[in-house]
This record gives structure tokens, sequence and C-alpha cells, in this order.
């Protein structure tokens, strides 16, 4: 009996211990993360981090789309601070298997710069940097000192461009700006939110191997927000429509650029995109009838009408907008006999769509359970416009359903077929998507895009797509003056992306995410048209 309660008790001892070790480690850790974290400035909306590992680079060498997206500058610049800093020999016993992190800065000048961040395992001195340079003459060491803090200067002969260098409580700071890495030294400046800190935090520690971990903070500007001319408007605003923080991982493949994992809300209320995380995941499939010359398409997809109406209407009593929206609706029945409530509501599909073409016309694609039953409601409701074509006369009433995607269409024109309810402020519009419609001339019939959906998640619940070529001139209207010039510019090998896809994937109280980018695989024309047999297959 003595022996089992000694075994007993050293197992228990054993069990403690080991449970000790690994928290101190993990508060070890998360304190040097602190460290490092609470000294980014706050301008910084999206982070990168991985691991100081040779093997790492190496498995990155062929990995270009990363560059692509950089751009020929930044490649430069992080292929030169990776063979100086991150692969030298001098410093390997200071940094190698070391995190780093990589925050991103918009400027001013409408260009973006990096703050490159590491914890260090030996401390560096002067001499120390100095032979850094011992084996490549082309760059340049100077020293001085600026506001009591050493700052070494890093000139570059075939770069032409100076990096920034600095040293302070055992963390290494770079940055090609000047700016950015004094803000980051300022005890002064504004650093990123705590909540953006945890976040970061959390994910490295949930996932220690992953090869590069992608944080990105929703919260005001947004992380898109500094890259267009004014606020996010149409499909765009569902990447700043809401405060909160998405943790992703790299799931490398080979020319593709694809991230996953959650994205959490931190805004519980006013918000359109929280009325999803009380759905489950469906299937897309008004993707299929996409035109062929979609620049942006943002698809909803509910696992219940009823719930997502139910939290729709507490939205609009949130925004206090629901007493106008219900004087609407008892115009409409006294007016017409139609009550929207009793007899349109029950016919609402689970799939809405909002959709830009590249000649800049919006459209909006709902399905519907009922396409005749449909008509025969909507129709005392309506003006004839065309044989096909009606319009609605009473004020948002596909927004009372809806909400924030429909808001601006207010009384818009619309038709009918195949249990779709397609809607546009412009007749001529809808004209021309019937005419493709009818035509079979859709995105999905191109083998180029084809070839992009096999990586595009089949089920979300938000699931927004851009084809780069379509969105070229719109791009071109949206973005700052120098961010907008990339687009048409061969140098940049932004050109060489066929589209991107975000989607958003409802698991109670966050969103699974996918991010997903790569390169045209083929020409997107309607010369590589799919028989619909084998598109029926898929």
């Amino acid at each position: 009996m003595k022996t089992i309660i000694g075994i007993t008790a050293a197992l228990l001892i054993t069990v403690l211990s080991v449970a000790y070790l690994y928290f101190s480690n993990l508060n070890i850790t998360n304190r040097s993360n602190n460290q490092i974290l609470s000294e980014i400035p706050l301008d910084a909306s999206v982070v990168f981090q991985h691991q100081n590992d040779q093997s790492l680079y190496d498995i990155f060498e062929d990995y270009t789309i990363f560059d692509t997206i950089a751009g020929p500058q930044k490649k430069e610049d992080i292929h030169w601070l990776s063979n100086f800093i991150l692969s030298n020999a001098a410093l390997k016993p200071s940094i190698s298997g070391q995190k780093v992190f990589l925050s991103f800065h918009p400027s001013q000048t409408d260009s973006v710069h990096f703050l490159w961040s590491m914890q260090l395992k030996e401390s560096l001195n002067a001499e120390n940097i100095r032979k850094i340079s011992a084996s490549d003459p082309s760059n340049q060491i100077l020293t001085f000192q600026e506001n009591g803090q050493n700052i070494f200067l890093i000139k570059n002969k075939t770069l032409n461009r100076s990096f920034y260098f600095a040293i302070d409580k055992g963390i290494a700071r770079g940055s090609f700006n000047k700016d950015i890495l004094f803000r980051s030294l300022d005890k002064n400046s504004e650093k990123i939110d705590p909540e953006f800190i945890k976040i970061i935090n959390e994910g490295v520690r949930k996932d220690e191997n992953a090869l590069v971990n992608l944080f990105i903070n929703y919260k005001k500007p947004g992380f898109l927000k500094p890259f267009f001319r004014n606020n996010l408007s149409g499909n765009f605003e569902i990447l700043q429509s809401f405060s909160g923080f998405s943790s992703l991982g790299l799931n490398y493949k080979n020319d593709d650029l694809i991230f996953n994992g959650l994205t959490s809300i931190s805004d519980k209320k006013n918000n359109y995109t929280r009325l999803f995380l009380k759905q489950t995941p469906v299937k897309n499939t008004i993707k299929r009838i996409l035109p062929y010359n979609t620049s942006n398409s943002l698809v909803y997809g509910l696992s219940s009408y009823t719930t997502f109406h139910d939290e729709l209407i507490s939205l609009f009593k949130e925004r206090k907008e629901l007493d106008t929206l219900i004087k609407q609706i008892d115009k409409i029945i006294s007016e017409t006999g139609i009550n929207p409530d009793r007899d349109i509501k029950k016919l609402w599909g689970n799939e809405l769509s909002t959709i830009q073409l590249s000649t800049y016309e919006n459209l909006s694609i709902i399905k519907i359970t009922n396409g005749t039953q449909m008509q025969f409601f909507l129709e005392p409701l309506s003006s004839t416009y065309s044989e096909t074509i009606r319009k609605i006369n009473f004020e948002s009433l596909f927004y009372n359903y809806w909400g924030d995607p429909l808001k601006k269409y207010a009384k818009p024109f619309y038709i009918i077929t195949d249990n779709l309810l397609i809607l546009s402020n412009s007749p001529g519009t809808l004209q021309r998507y019937l005419k493709d419609y009818n035509s079979e001339r859709f995105l999905l019939k191109t083998e180029a895009f084809t070839q992009f959906d096999q990586l595009v998640g089949d089920q979300s619940n938000i699931s927004f797509i851009l084809h780069f070529n379509n969105s070229a001139s719109i791009l071109k209207n949206l973005l700052k003056r120098n961010y907008a010039d990339n687009f048409g510019n061969n140098k940049y090998g932004i050109n060489d992306l066929y589209a991107f896809s975000y989607q958003l994937a409802s698991n109670k109280d966050h969103f699974f995410t996918n991010f997903y980018t790569g390169y045209k695989k083929s020409a997107a024309t309607l010369d590589d048209v799919l028989t619909v047999d084998s598109i029926n297959k898929q």
C-alpha cells in the first residue's frame, strides 16, 4: 500500500512539475512576444510571423507568389534583409530559431513600409553589428545617436536604400523607413491594440509549427482603408464593415497563396456580419451563374432564413430603423392588399449575391423558392417597364428582408427567372444579364475560373471574389494613385494573378476563414468553354 501511495505521489509531482514548466514556458514566450508586439506602431493592421530558420527560407526560395504580391522593391528589400541579417553566420547564435515579426505600415506618401522585429537569444553590441558586414563589402554601417538611442544605419550599394536598425531591451528592430523605427522606439508613440496583441499571442501559441502566421486587425482604419481614395463601398465594404481580428496560418501550395484560420468579431451590436454567426455554412450555387465579366461578387448564404430575419429585425431596432420599415410594410398592405410578411417572406431562398461588373454596373441575385408565386405577389407592388422587367413602387422592400447588401436598391427594377429574383437600378443591366444568362456566358464556363474555384471553399456564409483582369479599371479608380499604378504595369507581378477569394464560414462565436489567391493557370476567355455535363459533375 505504501508503495502504491509512493508511486502515486511521484507521478503527481512529475505531472505538476511538467505542467509548471510548460505554463512557465508559455508565460515566458508570451512575455517575450508582448515586449516585441507592444512596441509596434498603431497603424499596423497586418502582422506576419515566422521562424528564423534556414530550412524555412529553403522552402520559400522558389515560392514567388509572396514576391509577386509585395512588388519588386519590397521583394528586393525582404530578400536583402533575409540574406544580410537573418541568414548571417555572425548573428546565428543570437537569432537562430527565433520568431520574426513583420508589421506593415501604410505611409502618407501612399506606399507601404515594414518593421522587422525579433527577440535576441544573446545580446549584441556595436562591434557584433559591424562584423555582419565583413562578408559583404556592398554594405556600409554607420552609427549615430538620436533621442538617446543608438541607431545603426546600414547602406547597401545594390539596393541604393538605407536600413535603420536598433537593439533595445534584447529586441532587434529595423526598417527601411526611419519614422517607423523611431515610432516603435518612442514610448509616447501610440502602439497596436492590446486585444490585437492577445490575438497574435494566441495564434502563435496554437500553431507553433506553422510556416507563416498572418494576423489582421479590422478595426479602424482597417487593413484596406489606407489604400483607397475614399471609404470602402459596395462589395469591398465587407472587408472593413466590422471590428475584429483574423488569425490565419499559411497552407503551403506551390504557386498559390492560401491562408486558413479564424476570424472573430469584437463588436456584437449594430453589425450586419454578426447575423451570420447563428447560421451554418451552405453550398454556394450562385457562383455558377456569375456573368463572364464579373469584377467582384459577394455571396451570402443562410441555413435558416427565419433565424436570420429575426436577427435582422433586432439589428433594425438597434439602429432605430424598425419603425420606419414597419410603416412602409403597412403602406404596402393598405394600398395593394399584399402582406409581404405573410405572402413574400416565405418565398425567400438561402442565397443572396451582390455583383459588380467590369462595366461598373451593379446587380443582385436572390434565390427564391417559387418564382411564379413571387411574380404574382410582386406584380401589384410594381409598374411595368417591359415584357420581362418590372419596377418596385415601394421603397426599401428588399432591404427590409435582407438588410445592408440591398440598401442601395430602394426602388429597383427586377426580373424573375428560374427561381431567381434579379435586381438592378438600371433596366439595361438586367436586359444584358438576361441575355448572358440565356446564352450561358458565365465565369464558370471558363477553364481559368474552374481551376481557380477548385481551391475555393464549396460552402460558406460569406464569400467574396475579386477577378483581377475584370477589375483593373475599377481598382485604378478606387485605389490611391501609387497603388493604382501597379495595375497595368507589366513590371508588377500582381497582373499575373487571376483572382482573390475571401470566405467566412460560421462556427457559433467565430468564422472559419479562407483567404486564397493564385496565378493565372490559363486565359479566362469564352473560347475556353466547358461542356455543361462536365460542369454538372463538379
